[in-house]
């Protein structure tokens, strides 16, 4: 059983600005708080493991980020795992005039199966306030 989640955010920064804050390692640590562990050299790019070190409340845990499409700047597509959740992930970029209409589309899954509604709530609630970060970073 899956749960799909879609967030959709205004960036008020151009769109090569966003896409550099969500792909370069140092700038997805500064708004997102996730520690690159074991990030390639090129990330993102297809096929590549990234790994992160993030916390599920106070718990650190390791979130596995496996690449799947990249098409700069419009759209990043991986498969993340962490703690119980499970999500194949895309963010699609939008120009907006000077601005960027960003979404987070999540097809969520948990381990073990059954969990998925608990899944999809932790994602919703954790990409709206990721986005949220991500939005005030690009935008000062």
């Amino acid at each position: 059983m899956a749960h799909r989640v879609v967030v959709r955010v205004h960036v008020d920064a151009p769109i090569e600005r966003v896409w550099r804050a969500l792909c370069e390692p140092s700038e997805v640590e500064a708004w997102d708080g996730a520690q690159p562990r074991v990030v390639p050299t090129g990330y993102p790019q297809p096929g590549q493991h990234a790994q992160w070190r993030v916390h599920v409340g106070r718990v650190p845990v390791t979130l596995h980020d496996r690449v799947d499409c990249v098409d700069a700047p419009i759209r990043l597509a991986a498969r993340i795992t962490y703690g119980y959740i499970d999500l194949a992930e895309e963010y699609r970029l939008e120009r907006d005039g000077d601005a960027t209409m960003i979404t987070s589309d999540n097809v969520v899954r948990s381990r073990p199966p059954g969990f998925a509604w608990l899944a999809a709530r932790a994602t919703r609630r954790a990409v709206t306030a990721a986005l949220t970060r991500l939005a005030a970073h690009c935008a000062s």
